[in-house]
Order: C-alpha cells, then structure tokens, then sequence
C-alpha cells in the first residue's frame, strides 16, 4: 500500500519525474567533469561512455513496459507503462549528452577523432541515429502526434525503440566480447536480454490468448 501511494505520488509521475531524471543527469554530468573533464580525449570518451550509461537504463524500461503490464500486472508495472513517455524523454536527455561530448571530441580532439576513432560509416550512422532519436522526442509531444496518421507515429516509435534497445545492446555486448569485464558493460547486456526476453514472452502470452478465444468462438454453438 506504502509502495502504491508513492508510486502514485506527482513527483514519480509525468513530467516532474522527467524533470528529476533529466537534473540528476546534469549533475552526474558536473561531477563527471569536475573528476574526469575533456582536457584529453581519453577523458573525453569517458565522458561520452557516461552519458550512454545515463541515457540505457530508460530506453530498456520504455522497451518493456507493455510488456511487464501483460506479464506481471501490478502497481510498479502500470506506473512504468503510464509513464513510458516520460521514459523515452529520458532517455532521448541522456543520449543528447553523448552528442554533446561527441561534438567536444572532434572540437578540441579532431586529430584523436581522425586517427584513432575515425569510421565513416559509423559517423553516418551516429548521424542518422540522432535524426530519428529527434523524431522521435518531437513526435512524443501531443500537438505533433495528434496532427500525424496514427499508424505513422506507432510505426516510428515501434522501429525506433527497437533500434535503440538494439544500438545499446550491440554496443555494450561488443565491449564485453573484446574483452571488457566491467560489471556495468555485463550488467547491461543482461538487463537488454532479459528486456527482449519479456517482450518475447508477452507477445507469445497474447498470441496463445487469441487463439484460445478464436477457438472458443468457433466451437461455440
């Protein structure tokens, strides 16, 4: 009942609790730079590695969140779906840190850019990603949804939490497989694989649940 009632509280919900996401970000950026800083470009990607680690945790729980609501109905389930926007919106804060750090990389380390992290695909790729990762934030606002065609906004945010969920997944399984053994890098390539397995698993749930009622409407007489 104590869990109910502050997950009901105005604080957890809505944009108060994008608010509090998005200023614990800033600070944990601060910290960041007063302890690490962008004075190297060691430091810099650091920096960026950090603003992904904010940003993941919100794009897995906007991922699952139906899918919890189907599984495991409860008070913690039905607070995370009604505010799965506002997860997204995190997620969509965090992730503009990287862009920033990304941004201060090729301004004071262009050379270490050039040299050492230099793909041209993958900037491509960056780029494109933080086109839809903008749609994506734009089209979470009512007015702009409202004036959309409803298949066209499910569509959008079905592909873009999908490629999101991937991109994290992808790269954090790609570190721990060149041979990262931080517990963070583990912890998040757990936390996608379970994320994927409830989803998969919800979407079985509701397939096995139509077809037990398309059968129960063809045997009935």
């Amino acid at each position: 009942m104590k869990d109910d009632s502050l997950l009901q509280s105005p604080l957890l919900n809505g944009w108060h609790l994008f608010y509090i996401v998005a200023a614990l970000n800033f600070a944990v950026i601060c910290v960041g730079l007063a302890v690490v800083g962008v004075a190297s470009p060691e430091a810099t990607v650091a920096m960026i590695r950090l603003s992904v680690q904010l940003a993941s945790p919100w794009i897995y729980l906007a991922f699952v969140a139906t899918a919890l609501v189907q599984l495991f109905p409860c008070s913690f389930s039905a607070w995370l779906l009604r505010n799965r926007r506002y997860a997204g919106l995190s997620f969509a804060a965090g992730f503009g840190w990287q862009a920033v750090f990304i941004a201060v990389l090729l301004v004071l380390h262009g050379d270490y850019y050039a040299t050492v992290l230099h793909d041209t695909s993958e900037f491509i790729i960056r780029m494109l990603s933080y086109l839809l990762l903008l749609a994506l934030t734009v089209t979470s606002f009512f007015p702009v949804r409202r004036a959309m065609a409803a298949r066209h906004w499910r569509l959008l945010h079905l592909v873009g939490v999908w490629y999101f969920w991937a991109a994290i997944l992808v790269s954090y399984a790609e570190t721990v497989m060149a041979g990262d053994a931080r517990v963070i890098a583990i912890a998040f390539v757990f936390a996608g694989l379970l994320a994927l397995t409830l989803r998969c698993a919800a979407y079985l749930k509701k397939r096995s649940t139509l077809v037990v009622e398309q059968t129960a409407e063809t045997t009935t007489p």
